[in-house]
């Protein structure tokens, strides 16, 4: 069993990069500069496609994946569910996992975010007795 969660940060990240290119999209076709216009609705597509699609932070049975800002990228990284100390909902959308080190993770719906975190371990901790 699955559930995937919107990353709330590349989620506005890739929204405010789709109206940047659509709009440059725009004012590219209005001063009849095509090839600009069609790379820009390219790029827009990119974008949207990565604000639909992709950047989902996933709970497992046994671990969860989760994007981090590791140097200049934002990466996946997977957290075993026996490595977890503590996780923290500091706000409505900002949670806080401390395990092996302390990772900030921000979700659309950190309730149940929670909430499926704590099945999850639940029944991990079951299977495990």
């Amino acid at each position: 069993m699955q559930k995937k969660f919107k990353e709330l940060r590349m989620f506005i990240i890739c929204f405010i990069l789709f109206i940047i290119f659509i709009v440059y999209a725009t004012v590219s076709f209005i001063q009849k500069n095509i090839p600009h216009a069609i790379g820009a609705l390219l790029l827009s597509s990119i974008a949207l496609l990565l604000m639909l699609g992709r950047y989902k932070l996933i709970l497992f049975d046994d671990c969860m994946i989760i994007y981090e800002w590791k140097v200049l990228a934002m990466l996946p990284s997977v957290i075993e569910y026996k490595d977890i100390q503590s996780v923290e909902m500091k706000t409505n959308h900002h949670i806080i996992i401390q395990h092996k080190r302390k990772s900030h993770i921000y979700v659309f719906h950190a309730h149940q975010f929670i909430e499926t975190y704590n099945e999850m371990n639940k029944i991990n901790h079951l299977e495990g007795e």
